[in-house]
């Protein structure tokens, strides 16, 4: 029973840690958000993101503690950047994401607006590999 419940926990860290690997070595990762982050969407276009290299711009960005901790834990700043895409617009409006082939890859943002007249305020965040070139349009 000891031996199983060893060879489980291996198993399941070798696969935690598989992902994670995984997910640093995919040119861009989409993070969910979630309804208590606290994200300025005033001013804010859905094509100029806010490019974070490091923790010190993350703090000077997103000052909400909590907001700051979550995503901290899921970007690898020495690998990755994090683009925040924060606006507001029509309740309709969308952000794809392209990936173009090539190494290091090239990833391409862009925004359809909606059709609604309604105004809500939208919040993307993308973990993208440092040596990925981007643009948004």
């Amino acid at each position: 029973m000891i031996r199983t419940l060893a060879a489980t926990l291996f198993l399941v860290l070798i696969t935690d840690s598989s992902a994670d690997e995984k997910r640093l070595k995919e040119p861009v990762v989409g993070i969910a958000t979630d309804k208590a982050d606290k994200i300025e969407t005033k001013g804010g276009r859905p094509t100029v993101p806010v490019a974070i290299a490091d923790e010190e711009s993350l703090a000077k960005h997103i000052p909400d503690e909590g907001t700051r901790k979550r995503i901290a834990k899921l970007v690898d700043f020495k690998e990755q950047k994090l683009l925040v895409f924060a606006w507001q617009g029509s309740g309709a409006d969308s952000l794809g994401v392209a990936i173009l082939e090539s190494f290091p890859e090239q990833v391409v943002f862009t925004h359809k607006p909606g059709r609604t007249f309604d105004l809500c305020p939208h919040i993307k965040l993308y973990a993208i590999r440092s040596n990925v070139t981007w643009s948004a349009k």
